[in-house]
């Protein structure tokens, strides 16, 4: 039975290797700084840095409606900037956001109006976000908790866990990008915020 079964493991190996032969991977397995995301035409909205974002209304942890044109230049409460922090409140997740709270945020304290908001795409509904906000120790800080139940935010910044993206006055996205050590978030900050 045991050669019968290395046998078989064997022979699926073999044709699982035999059909990535056929594949184009070498670009996936390459490490590249290279931007190689297509060009932007300048006004046009989506997703990518230099392009609007499309306005959006959801409810924060607490059940408030959270509407991005009301944080724009000529909303109810306008800021310079506003981020988007896309969170599963997983260990990588919770390591990037203590650093936007221990590092980034005091560092731009007092240098303009910054939103900074946790946008939870795994929860499902306000009282689970809530309650992911509270165990996690961000209840009553300075983020505000963004509940994604439906994943349209997810969808419309083409997100991913640790997506950081920042969203100036006018509704131009300055940043859309893994959050990796925060180096980008900080240096979009620093050229926006007086």
């Amino acid at each position: 039975m045991y050669f019968v079964n290395g046998w078989l493991k064997a022979a699926l190996l073999g044709l699982a290797a035999i059909s990535l032969l056929g594949c184009d991977i070498s670009d996936d397995l390459i490490a590249s700084d290279e931007d190689k995301r297509p060009a932007v035409t300048a006004g046009s909205s989506g997703y990518l840095p230099g392009q609007r974002a499309a306005d959006f209304s959801v409810v924060d942890s607490l059940g408030d409606e959270f509407v991005l044109s009301d944080h724009l230049a000529a909303g109810r409460a306008p800021a310079d900037v506003v981020v988007l922090y896309f969170t599963m409140w997983c260990p990588i997740c919770l390591a990037h956001s203590d650093h936007i709270y221990s590092q980034v945020m005091p560092r731009f304290q007092g240098r303009g109006t910054v939103v900074y908001a946790l946008v939870d795409y795994v929860s499902g509904s306000v009282s689970a976000s809530r309650a992911s906000e509270v165990a996690n120790g961000y209840a009553g800080s300075d983020f505000v908790t963004l509940v994604d139940a439906r994943l349209a935010l997810l969808d419309q910044f083409n997100g991913a866990m640790g997506t950081v993206v920042v969203i100036d006055s006018d509704g131009t996205i300055l940043l859309n990008e893994d959050y990796r050590t925060g180096a980008a978030l900080m240096q979009t900050l620093e050229q926006q915020l007086p």
